[in-house]
């Protein structure tokens, strides 16, 4: 939505965000960031000990006893060191829980659990280059539960109900593991036994289902692409399940599985049948979808917002952009994932871009602007996390979701689509960067790369820097009909450099061009334009996160005369500053009016000259008042009007 204001001659251009969606609606980890983090024990970063293992599989075989609330079983680790070898193998795993052993390559072996960390004495070695290993650690106890939920004992309806959320750091809350995003397993198993009356969903192809005795069940999911830990997930409920089926563009078909609650099958049905032409749109613009051997589906759990659980997400609501972002996640976060939480913005702002790009396929590019402008955020903050122990600054809705969004959006303004979609599939496949973790340089590289852009400023002042640029505009056409367009940077804070989209209306037409903008103050000169130009909007599309003034001096028609005004000297200028211009020899003498205005219009001098002479005339004006910036100063002498801007500078 854009306001206008009228401010006397000026005309105030800003857009304001507008939050209306409903809380339901969000995705999970935006809806809940402020949640107090009860019982959270974690390190955001990795020990120099796990920084040496190499993490390649994990199987997680447990039995979830819903009426005691509690969790037993296995977790087996399967990895490598290299050269540099660890004085420990080190897993997250909260005190919260009991370690009753551990095995190392089949044999038990004594261990530290203490400050939520497993440490294991490494096997000696010595003369290797490096080893493989195999640990083995079991476990039981009740999970308890962070901010974001991790493992829960829940009901919907008094039926009991078991959910899992793990992302940042809520994985070694209910499970051992090197709880790292930029370190992701091939693949993982997770065996789960429970009462047969549930269904257990996870990660990945469901292998096996198996009825044991005492009324119990044993499902096996296989998760065959890799994975991070904080994605793995255990959903289960007596779930209402049906399945549609979802055709590439290559003609591979995959399933797409949906579990809801039996009595909400009727209100999510709808838009989750929807969920096959996001995936085909996504594809068009992402590449193929990542795990297409696999799945992709929804499971419902008891948070509102959702989850994006790779091959699975998890849901709290079943609005279009939930469906769009979790969906989107799967690209962005699973695929290629944030190498640390300082970058999540990779992760969540490309989620966020998602859900802008079904609203446009859906609604047009109408919404689409409508979607950016209702998302927009104005305030201070970087995009690039500084604290990752500080989980609302992780997950902070205006910085990680809204601006990186933006941020997204403004890229594609500044490549152009072609080469803006080719960089997103290109960023997907990269031998390095697909099925592993980037970071903000990473994913910078590859828009170079593919776009010949240097993009250096474009990332320093969005991702690291604060705020946004605020324009001041002003256009006339000159005595030779040229169209002169000044553009001023009013912020208080950095000068962005930036494209800027400008459309000049004229009486048949509407031409674009686009100005680079880098500096306090620019003028361009965009050609002869006789007598033709009606208006002329800056960024009328709203690529750029900005606020905008349209600027104009006070309605004096200029005639043409023998009148010239000289800049303001010297320059730079101290108290005194001198006003020179030439008055002709047939006018005699005249009284001549000055009046100086500031670049908003405001009149901040004003000076009767009576002594105006023909030829060379010259009048002293205190300045000492006035700050270095942008004037317009106007001469009336006799019936002879005149303007002129002046750059002033301390």
């Amino acid at each position: 939505m854009i306001h206008f204001k009228s401010i006397g001659f000026l005309v105030l251009i800003f857009a304001i965000s507008l939050f209306s969606q409903n809380p339901i609606d969000k995705d999970f980890k935006c809806s809940f960031t402020r949640s107090v983090m009860k019982n959270m024990e974690y390190n955001s970063s990795v020990t120099y000990n796990q920084s040496l293992m190499d993490i390649s599989y994990y199987k997680l075989d447990l039995f979830i006893d819903v009426e005691i609330e509690t969790i037993a079983g296995s977790v087996t680790i399967k990895g490598t060191v290299g050269s540099l070898q660890p004085e420990f193998l080190e897993f997250d795993f909260s005190n919260q829980m009991t370690v009753d052993s551990i095995k190392l390559q089949q044999n038990l072996v004594s261990f530290e659990h203490e400050n939520s960390l497993i440490q294991i004495a490494s096997p000696d070695v010595i003369g290797q280059d490096g080893y493989e290993f195999e640990i083995e650690i079991f476990y039981n106890g009740n999970p308890t539960p962070t901010g974001f939920g991790s493992f829960n004992f829940d009901s919907h309806n008094n039926i009991p109900h078991v959910w899992t959320l793990s992302e940042p750091f809520g994985s070694r809350s209910w499970w051992p593991c090197k709880d790292d995003p930029a370190d992701k397993a091939d693949s993982v198993d997770i065996i789960v036994t429970m009462i047969e009356d549930q269904i257990v969903v996870s990660n990945g192809i469901l292998i096996e289902e198996t009825d044991l005795d005492n009324g119990l069940k044993r499902y096996f999911w296989k998760e065959r692409y890799p994975i991070t830990t904080y994605l793995v997930s255990i959903t289960t409920y007596p779930y209402e399940m049906w399945t549609d089926e979802y055709v590439s563009v290559n003609g591979d078909t995959m399933p797409i599985v949906h579990y809801v609650y039996p009595d909400h099958y009727d209100i999510v049905y709808q838009n989750y049948q929807l969920t096959a032409s996001m995936m085909l749109l996504f594809e068009n613009r992402f590449g193929e979808y990542p795990f297409i051997n696999e799945k992709y589906g929804h499971v419902e759990f008891g948070r509102g917002g959702g989850m994006e659980h790779q091959t699975i997400s998890s849901m709290g609501g079943y609005s279009q952009w939930l469906i769009a972002h979790e969906l989107g996640h799967q690209w962005w976060g699973n695929l290629v994932t944030c190498n640390s939480f300082e970058h999540i913005w990779l992760n969540e702002g490309f989620a966020r871009f998602s859900e802008a790009l079904w609203e446009e396929e859906h609604n047009g590019f109408e919404a689409y602007k409508s979607y950016w402008v209702n998302h927009a955020y104005f305030g201070p903050g970087t995009i690039y996390v500084e604290n990752t122990s500080n989980i609302s600054e992780i997950f902070n809705l205006n910085l990680t979701y809204n601006k990186a969004g933006w941020v997204v959006h403004m890229l594609r303004g500044v490549m152009g689509d072609s080469s803006f979609f080719q960089t997103l599939k290109s960023y997907g496949s990269n031998d390095t960067l697909a099925y592993n973790s980037a970071t903000t340089e990473d994913f910078k590289r590859v828009c170079e790369a593919e776009s010949g852009l240097d993009l250096d400023d474009f990332f320093n002042q969005w991702i690291y820097g604060s705020y946004y640029p605020k324009y001041g505009v002003s256009w006339e056409l000159n005595q030779y009909d040229e169209l002169i367009v000044d553009i001023y940077q009013q912020q208080n804070w950095q000068y962005f450099n930036m494209p800027i989209p400008i459309h000049v209306i004229t009486t048949q037409d509407s031409i674009k061009f686009v100005l680079e903008n880098n500096s306090e103050y620019q003028q361009f000169n965009l050609g002869f334009f006789p007598n033709s130009v009606v208006d002329l909007k800056i960024d009328p599309d709203n690529w750029i996160l900005k606020e905008v003034e349209y600027l104009s001096l006070p309605d004096v028609v200029p005639e043409k005369s023998d009148i010239i005004l000289y800049p303001a000297y010297p320059n730079p200028f101290n108290s005194s500053t001198f006003i020179s211009f030439y008055i002709p020899e047939n006018l005699g003498q005249i009284n001549s009016y000055i009046k100086v205005y500031d670049i908003k219009g405001k009149l901040i001098d004003d000076m009767l000259y009576f002594k105006s002479i023909p030829g060379l005339n010259k009048i002293s004006w205190d300045s000492k008042n006035i700050s270095s910036g942008i004037y317009f100063i106007q001469l009336n002498a006799g019936r002879y009007f005149y303007d002129q801007k002046v750059q002033l500078i301390k």
